[in-house]
Parts: structure tokens; sequence; C-alpha cells
């Protein structure tokens, strides 16, 4: 299964604008696991990812590939870079 990561942080303005697009591709996107993680929580996937900028999202796909974008997607941008 398909892992979508959103890194953001509750300080971050652009994350506030990005979480609803996020939750709404979430809503409607079948057979991919969703996840939100806080940069401040010490995940040690934050470092794995090389998150450096936030909001960031990270598609880990089903060979264990990971791919990653900065800043603020459209819904309709996100789920074309979910695939």
């Amino acid at each position: 299964m398909k892992t979508v990561i959103k890194y953001g942080a509750g300080w971050c303005g652009p994350c506030k604008m990005y979480n609803p697009k996020f939750n709404e591709a979430a809503a409607t996107i079948s057979g991919v696991n969703f996840q939100s993680i806080d940069v401040d929580s010490g995940d040690p996937r934050i470092l794995e990812h090389g998150v450096r900028n936030v909001p960031t999202t990270v598609v880990i796909d089903e060979n264990g590939s990971v791919r990653k974008q900065s800043g603020v997607m459209s819904v309709e941008q996100l789920k074309a870079f979910i695939g």
C-alpha cells in the first residue's frame, strides 16, 4: 500500500492552508495510507526523509521508492503527485 505523509507544524501558516487540501485528498483516495506528522514531535521519520521545510509531502510507493515535494499543493496537484 502506498503511504503519503504530510510534515507540518502548528505554527506554520502555509501548513494551515494545506491541511484542508490534504484532508480532502485523503477522504477521496482509497487504498492509500495518509499520515500527518508535526515536525516538532521528534518523529525519527523527519530526519529519515530529510524534511527541511514545511509543509513537505512524502509519497512512499509499494516498492519502497520515496518522492518528496515541499510547499502547498492544490488537491489536484496532490492527487497527481501521489499518482
